[in-house]
């Protein structure tokens, strides 16, 4: 009887696994098939949102290197031009973010900003957009601010509307009564919290005659805040799906961001979290300047390279006590190394700890291998100010100086090894 027993067992057992391995077989299955369906849903995303852009597209940008910062350039268009007319960029920004140092900086650029367009002279800067698209764009804000853009990301007006309302609205503190006409449509904001839906969102980042492009540019900051407030949020979860459908009808990428990238990036920009994300407007000379008949931004040259050379170097935005104290030293700078792009390096640099920069030329000879920090003896303290902020390079009391400034920089090898910018053909 017991032999018949522990038969009987003995065939319930290979009947117990056939079921297991029917139940792994099957799990396995709808495993690959959730995961082929998640695929191919995500390369529809991706065919959108790289089929999204009308013109323009197509060059190859600098890749970022791997754990190192990565810069975007964020494009705000409205849809609704006419037909076959791209219309120019309505918000341009550049996001910066380093996750190893764990800071991003977000930087408004004034639409009406008077710069380089390249092929195309001066004039504004979201004319680029209508002349040559996002790759326009980029080259052009690369060259204004002197940053690589690895990436670029064009938002219709209409995302942000549906991105909003997939959120359940957004909360945001309007500072001042607004009263403004445009499109055919009377927005009125009185002071206080509101809960806008994405309608009302829109309409309050696009308000342009109440004060300037400026206050414009300030809203739309504080709206950006509310947004990353708000989807970082782990209630919302549940909604990148939806977010994430919405995003890939409403938004135009270069070719090297998929939704794998996007997904990664994102994970950063989380990890970094919204307190150390930075955010500063390109400060003008002028805000009005008429120029055959037209009204453009002036940038402030000498605070853009401060900026920008705090960007690079991942710093504050705000002065420090020392800071305040190096921003009534002039400084020449002078390239003695012969490498191209030195003194201009050496220059941001300086520019970044909030020294006056006065010229940026060649000296006479490239045959300097260590920098050298020239002042008049009653100077030397400045010298060495500069010296010990620098890290690098020896003090001289003797030989050329620059007129009209405290201390002279020569840039040598030493320098030049390390932080050559090999993309600038000029001497200087």
């Amino acid at each position: 009887m017991y032999t018949g027993r522990r038969v009987a067992e003995g065939k319930a057992k290979p009947k117990k696994r056939r079921y297991l391995r029917i139940f792994f077989l099957w799990s396995l299955l709808i495993i690959l098939l959730m995961g082929a369906t998640g695929y191919i849903y995500a390369m529809i995303f991706e065919g959108r949102i790289h089929s999204g852009l009308d013109f323009g597209k197509g060059k190859a940008l600098p890749v970022a290197k791997e754990g190192g910062p990565v810069t975007f350039l964020i494009i705000g268009c409205d849809k609704r031009a006419k037909e076959n007319d791209p219309g120019r960029s309505d918000t341009l920004m550049v996001l910066r973010m380093d996750p190893a140092k764990k800071v991003a900086y977000l930087i408004s650029i004034p639409r009406d900003s008077r710069v380089e367009v390249p092929g195309h002279g001066m004039t504004k800067i979201n004319a680029a957009y209508a002349y040559g698209g996002a790759d326009l764009s980029a080259d052009t804000v690369s060259n204004v601010l002197g940053l690589e853009i690895n990436h670029y990301v064009v938002v219709d007006f209409q995302g942000f509307k549906d991105i909003v309302d997939a959120l359940g609205g957004i909360d945001i503190n309007v500072k001042k009564k607004i009263r403004d006409h445009f499109d055919g449509n009377y927005v009125s904001f009185n002071p206080g919290m509101h809960h806008f839906n994405g309608q009302e969102a829109l309409e309050y980042v696009r308000v342009r005659h109440v004060d300037d492009d400026f206050g414009r540019m300030g809203r739309q900051q504080q709206f950006l805040r509310a947004v990353m407030d708000k989807l970082t949020r782990f209630s919302n979860v549940w909604k990148i799906p939806e977010l994430v459908n919405i995003a890939s009808h409403n938004i135009g990428a270069d070719s090297g961001l998929g939704i794998k990238e996007m997904i990664s990036y994102a994970g950063q920009m989380k990890s970094i979290g919204r307190k150390n994300i930075h955010m500063i407007t390109l400060p003008p000379l002028s805000k009005n300047k008429m120029i055959d008949g037209l009204s453009y931004v002036i940038l402030d040259q000498q605070k853009v390279a401060w900026i920008v050379g705090r960007v690079k170097n991942d710093m504050p935005l705000e002065l420090t006590a020392e800071e305040k104290q190096n921003a009534s030293i002039k400084i020449a700078v002078k390239n003695g190394s012969g490498k191209p792009g030195v003194a201009k390096e050496m220059a941001d640099k300086l520019a970044s700890l909030s020294f006056k920069i006065g010229e940026i030329n060649n000296a006479k000879s490239f045959d300097y291998n260590e920098t050298q920090i020239v002042a008049p003896p009653d100077k030397v303290e400045l010298a060495q100010r500069v010296r010990d902020q620098l890290g690098l390079g020896r003090v001289v009391t003797k030989g050329i100086t620059s007129n009209g400034s405290d201390v002279l920089v020569i840039v040598g090898q030493d320098f030049a090894s390390s932080r050559v910018n090999q993309s600038n053909g000029t001497q200087n």
